[in-house]
């Protein structure tokens, strides 16, 4: 008897898939909805192939789209999974809607299930994504962040040290107590025992060497950031205030300044727009907004500081604002502005013009327009744009 050797396939060709992954070390947590339902739900060993193959093999044909919270994997598993053809987002983890029973009965899988649901009706928006070479130099900057947090730290314990044993240094050898070399030199006394004097020793030798880390290390990142983008470090310290550590922490934290087309999500990217809780008739004004990006901004708003002081443009925007009531209100007007001219002298390519003048907060650049006028009473504009300083209006 003749046989046949029939075999039922599925083809999902053209059909969307939505993957919610709730991301682990040991574990990842998988939820597929596709057409409205949910047709997958389950936990995997860690691994983009491992999801791939399950979703070539179930689901045949389709277009894969996933999602995690960013955090401590970084943008790897971002990465394999876009290779592997599945078009992944990250997203802030505050950014994904939650209800307050969802909040109270959290899991893995639940999460896995909140992110795919959203996802699916386009509630999520995925963060930017730096190129492997500016996450490196990200890190290098954050590196130097924590050698200056630990150089003050062995500066503060020797200084206590100091304090505790009653050992003051000559205003002959450093004015007003600092530990400078000369400072450092003069400390290496013996004290009443040898014990004290081998932790006198060994503080003095921590801080000489925590100073010498920052050193290099702040030397090397300067050649690092030098040799990837030189023309826009320059522009940048052109700016009167803004130091090579501040222009640096720009160059490295953001990377890409034209990817923020609107010049208020790049306000709230650095924590400058206002927190605001209003309801009604009630407006509540919280002042700054506690989300935002820790390494940039006490960086500018110190920068501001300076600015004022080199800038008479800058000090009568501050004046503007300041008005005798509170000086640390307007300063932070002031490292907004500072943040909106750094933006422009990045996007223009020219260094920072202390008369040039805007035409308008937040509006388009000034425009040189000639028009022309022809038989038909048809007008033809001919546009040329200013260099863009941040769309912030100049004083004066």
């Amino acid at each position: 008897m003749p046989t046949t050797n029939l075999q039922k396939t599925n083809d999902f060709t053209g059909q969307n898939f939505h993957v919610g992954l709730d991301v682990h070390k040991t574990s990842w947590a998988v939820t597929i909805r596709s057409l409205g339902i949910e047709v997958a739900h389950f936990t995997q060993p860690p691994g983009a192939e491992a999801l791939s193959n399950y979703l070539n093999r179930e689901f045949p044909g389709g277009t894969y789209h996933s999602a995690y919270e960013a955090g401590f994997c970084g943008t790897g598993t971002h990465e394999q999974l876009c290779k592997l053809g599945i078009k992944n987002i990250l997203v802030h983890a505050a950014d994904i809607p939650s209800t307050d029973k969802q909040k109270k009965n959290k899991t893995d899988l639940h999460d896995s299930r909140a992110i795919a649901v959203h996802l699916e009706r386009g509630n999520l928006h995925g963060i930017y994504v730096l190129s492997q070479e500016q996450q490196e130099l990200r890190s290098l900057f954050r590196l130097r962040e924590c050698k200056v947090i630990d150089t003050t730290r062995a500066n503060n314990r020797l200084k206590s040290f100091l304090m505790y044993y009653g050992i003051i240094i000559p205003e002959t050898v450093s004015k007003r107590g600092d530990l400078t070399g000369r400072a450092l030199a003069w400390l290496d006394i013996e004290l009443g025992s040898a014990a004290g004097t081998i932790v006198l020793q060994q503080y003095i030798a921590e801080l000489k060497y925590q100073r010498k880390q920052l050193f290099q290390l702040t030397k090397t990142l300067r050649e690092q950031v030098m040799a990837h983008d030189k023309q826009t470090y320059i522009n940048l310290i052109s700016i009167p205030g803004m130091g090579c550590i501040t222009a640096i922490g720009l160059m490295t934290e953001i990377g890409d300044f034209s990817r923020f087309a609107d010049p208020d999500d790049y306000s709230s990217y650095l924590g400058f727009c206002p927190w605001e809780d209003s309801s009604g008739d009630c407006i509540k004004t919280k002042g700054m907004q506690p989300r935002c990006n820790s390494h940039l901004r006490p960086l500018l708003i110190e920068a501001s500081w300076h600015s004022i002081r080199k800038s008479r443009k800058l000090f009568a925007y501050y004046s503007k604002h300041a008005g005798g009531k509170n000086g640390k209100k307007a300063i932070v007007k002031v490292a907004r502005k500072l943040a909106m001219i750094a933006r422009g002298v990045a996007t223009s390519g020219q260094p920072y013009q202390e008369d040039y003048q805007m035409k308008g907060y937040n509006q388009e650049p000034a425009k040189q327009v000639k028009v022309e006028r022809f038989s038909s009473g048809i007008t033809k504009q001919h546009i040329n744009k200013q260099p863009d300083y941040g769309r912030m209006p100049m004083p004066g």
